[in-house]
């Protein structure tokens, strides 16, 4: 193990309400050229990529695994749980649906974290040395990465696909840019089988599509289902809704630990998401497969993205033949939750006591899904299989910018004592720009 920054002891000790307070968006990082205007400036510094640790740091506070989640729910509550890994962010029934993709100049990487083994604690970073720490993080980190591409991703440089205000400072190079992405089917089938069950009764009805009762009217006859109706489109509302938040949770962590770390860096919503995952062939972008359906009965047929093979699928065509394709595989992947590591003391008898769905359910499920399959050429009918909404940003800043620009306060310690702490090789004695000065905090 080699010798620890000063930078990671400092930010280890950096209070959670310090950094929630410094938390601003810091675009202006070096190399970077503000276009002319009122806070036109030009970086006179070549940029500096982020190193493996720091860039190790922000990945896994942003969507690392933490340990086991504690899964404190009665039976036909752990029914829906898909595993017991914990993560640093909150998802419905633990299913992890986002996955975070990112660029620096070496290459365009797949985050996938690592299930925690048989035997692994609820909280196995609690009490470790900052040596075992550092250690243990970086070892899950590098184990957690699958490099998809050589060098920085191409991706939209200006519009149409990255909006003009954000083009100047957006994957450029000595950055590190972070696209999370969420696959919507998993969740989707998850609602599906809690709304289907023989408590909840849901149906639905596709208003789009003339009000039919999307493939359900046998069980809606003999009373099986309808205790509640719900509309296809509120539907898919609720599934979206249930998930974008997971991005701006993952985006937040990062946020917060640029704070304690003393980086630059940013989230934001100004690009066009279907062009960020490639479907400008003027960008390969995140290299995302399209499918473009031929059925549709409202609209003219848009392309679709349905994830990168072998990376992330969504539960759909191409990557599955037909709906009882799709509803066999989530199956498949919810019931290997059974034998992964659990909290649990006594792990065989709770999960005895773990509800399980009616062949019946799985029927009805199979039945809405290929509904939408026939009806829509897709599934789901209106909401991407993959959703995109956020991206972030990291790089090291130029304060020379702030200082030019702003009055004292416009960047924190941890910011003004970056390169001393963390790169002290590669800070020029005297260099304001990168040591800091009047925009900074009083000594």
């Amino acid at each position: 193990m080699g010798q620890i920054p000063d930078g990671l002891r400092e930010a280890l000790r950096v209070p959670l309400v310090d950094a929630v307070m410094t938390r601003r968006s810091r675009r202006m990082g070096l190399g970077m050229s503000m276009p002319p205007g009122p806070l036109e400036y030009e970086s006179p510094h070549p940029p500096v990529p982020l190193s493996e640790l720091e860039e190790a740091l922000l990945i896994w506070l942003g969507t690392g695994t933490t340990g086991l989640a504690l899964g404190d729910l009665p039976g036909d509550g752990l029914t829906w749980m898909h595993t017991w890994s914990g993560r640093s962010w909150p998802c419905s029934c633990n299913s992890h649906s986002t996955s975070l993709f990112f660029t620096n100049d070496s290459g365009l990487y797949a985050v996938r974290p690592p299930e925690p083994p048989p035997g692994a604690g609820t909280a196995p970073f609690a009490g470790l040395s900052e040596e075992e720490l550092l250690e243990r993080l970086l070892d899950l980190y590098r184990a957690s990465l699958t490099r998809l591409e050589e060098g920085r991703a191409d991706l939209p440089d200006g519009e149409p696909g990255l909006f003009a205000f954000n083009a100047w400072s957006v994957n450029r190079p000595g950055t590190t840019f972070f696209v999370p992405v969420t696959d919507t089917t998993v969740e989707y089938l998850t609602l599906l089988f809690i709304y289907f069950d023989t408590k909840n009764r849901f149906s639905i009805v596709d208003e789009l599509g003339g009000g039919r009762a999307c493939g359900l009217d046998r069980w809606i006859a003999r009373g099986r289902l309808g205790a509640v109706e719900m509309s296809l489109l509120d539907l898919e509302i609720r599934v979206l809704t249930s998930l974008n938040v997971e991005q701006a949770f993952i985006c937040q962590n990062m946020n917060l630990a640029l704070q304690a770390l003393g980086l630059g860096g940013w989230m934001f919503t100004g690009f066009l998401p279907h062009h960020i995952l490639g479907a400008d062939p003027s960008h390969r972008g995140l290299g995302f497969d399209f499918i473009t359906p031929q059925r549709s009965p409202r609209h003219a047929p848009r392309p679709v993205p349905v994830g990168r093979a072998g990376i992330l699928e969504g539960l759909c065509p191409p990557y599955v033949a037909d709906a009882r394709e799709a509803v066999q595989r989530f199956l498949d992947q919810h019931e290997g939750a059974e034998g992964a590591a659990s909290p649990y003391g006594r792990h065989e008898e709770v999960m005895r006591g773990r509800a399980h769905h009616s062949r019946e359910t799985v029927e009805i499920v199979t039945a809405f899904v290929d509904y939408v399959l026939e009806t829509y050429g897709r599934f789901p009918a209106v909401i991407d299989p993959m959703y995109v909404r956020l991206a972030f940003q990291a790089h090291h800043l130029d304060l020379g910018f702030y200082d030019r620009h702003y009055a004292p306060g416009a960047y924190a310690r941890t910011h003004r004592d970056h390169f001393r702490l963390w790169h002290p090789e590669a800070t020029p004695a005297g260099t304001a720009a990168l040591l800091g000065g009047t925009a900074g905090p009083d000594a």
